[in-house]
């Protein structure tokens, strides 16, 4: 939690004009059964802070509790901030405590990036014919080698099209639009053979990424039998369209247990 704090105070005295989160993985399970994910920063325009943080099912991939505070009178920035993670950690400890969850229980982290800053790109006739103004360029599936345990897992990124969103920030003079995202694992658990696990595949963006144009994979840790990846999400919001950076946490048992 100290840690948190200090992470906290120096994304938020260090504000930029992007609202891009600080990520903050906040521990496992003692199995890995269980963990969770917070996330913090400033928000463009109203200079409001802000701190999420999600408590997940690893086995299912599914959100078991969700924890929010925003502070809309900003009477500092770094002792705004710091007023919202305490207030939302406190309010999470109970759930923390039952599962057994604590940041000091990070896991390992078996593979690490900082996801680069990127615009929605306009539509290309290379990709898109004319009757569907308004969308990006659809990037090709993103491949990520991950090497544990003497063992290679694939993981794969790619981009769902869910087509352009009059609730979305215009690009131009066309709607915005929306991504889902689908992910996936290859591993060879046994010589000779190679299996995929489809970790997560969205059949609708749900209302917290409903804008959303781009995802990048940014960690993958491991606890257990269990591994917890940290995606970046990458949408659209204000009159102008600019890029806010969120993240979500995918989970799943490891492909090679």
């Amino acid at each position: 939690m100290k840690r948190c704090l200090a992470l906290l105070l120096c994304a938020a005295l260090g504000h930029a004009a992007a609202d891009r989160a600080t990520s903050e993985f906040s521990g496992f399970s003692p199995d890995g059964r269980y963990a969770a994910l917070a996330q913090y920063g400033i928000q463009d325009g109203s200079g409001s802070a802000y701190t999420e943080l999600w408590v997940v099912d690893s086995a299912k991939n599914t959100l078991l509790e969700r924890f929010y505070r925003q502070t809309e009178e900003n009477p500092g920035v770094g002792r705004a901030a710091m007023l919202n993670l305490n207030q939302v950690f406190g309010q999470a400890a109970p759930t923390l405590k039952r599962l057994g969850i604590s940041d000091s229980r990070p896991g390992t982290v078996i593979w690490k990036r900082t996801p680069p800053d990127l615009r929605a790109k306009p539509s290309g006739p290379d990709v898109f014919p004319a009757s569907v103004p308004g969308r990006p360029n659809m990037p090709p599936t993103q491949s990520y080698p991950v090497e544990f345990g003497g063992k290679l897992w694939l993981f794969r990124l790619a981009q769902l099209p869910f087509g352009p969103s009059k609730d979305c920030p215009p690009s131009g003079e066309f709607p915005g639009f929306s991504r889902g995202l689908m992910l996936t694992v290859t591993s060879s658990p046994k010589p000779g053979t190679e299996v995929t696990t489809t970790l997560q595949e969205d059949s609708r963006v749900p209302a917290s990424r409903r804008c959303t144009f781009h995802y990048e994979l940014a960690e993958v840790r491991v606890q257990g039998d269990f591994m917890a990846l940290t995606v970046a999400v990458y949408s659209t919001s204000g009159f102008e369209a600019e890029t806010d950076i969120r993240y979500m946490l995918v989970t799943a048992r490891r492909p090679d247990r």
